[in-house]
């Protein structure tokens, strides 16, 4: 008697849960779309593409290419340095924080953590890191150009602020298509 009883408890029990559990053959709702559709996650798809890089002066600097990956939720650049070295950045927006978000990992086992908000149309990056040489507080902004380039503008400081020196100044000419 006692395991029929338990066997009709669990029956009944496994019964509750599935007529409580909203699953495909009870929604009537289309299920949710992937991805991150909020207009926030739009605000880099300036950098999407493939660019060629200038430096200040206008001397080669390197190659990118940007692509959105994880249904628009987060930009990877793919960069290749003109002389040397080779680099990705991951970039995101996160909900949860309200900001953007920078890892950058080169070859040489090098990183980078910045994180901030869009001050008007530039995104504006800061973070304390020990980068190669650069050892201080970063400040990095990435703004769109009226012809479809971009401008990547990268200041240190070394005193917290006060004061900033210019580290590398890029531009990004979008690659034309042949043809």
């Amino acid at each position: 008697m006692f395991r029929l009883s338990m066997r009709c408890l669990l029956v009944a029990a496994g019964a509750a849960a599935w007529a409580a559990f909203p699953g495909p053959l009870a929604a009537e709702e289309p299920p949710p779309v992937p991805g991150c559709t909020d207009p926030e996650y739009r605000r880099l798809d300036f950098k999407l593409g493939e660019f060629e890089v200038t430096g200040i002066g206008g001397a080669r600097a390197g190659d990118s290419r940007v692509e959105s990956i994880l249904g628009g939720c987060m930009l990877v650049e793919h960069w290749r340095g003109a002389i040397s070295g080779l680099g990705r950045a991951h970039m995101f927006y996160d909900k949860g924080d309200g900001l953007w978000h920078l890892v950058y990992v080169t070859d040489d086992g090098e990183t980078m953590y910045l994180s901030g908000r869009f001050e008007g149309d530039s995104l504006v990056l800061t973070g304390e890191n020990d980068f190669d040489v650069f050892t201080g507080l970063h400040r990095m902004s990435f703004s769109p150009l009226p012809d479809g380039a971009s401008r990547q503008f990268w200041e240190l400081s070394t005193d917290g602020g006060a004061t900033w020196k210019v580290v590398h100044e890029g531009f990004y000419a979008r690659r034309r298509q042949a043809g």
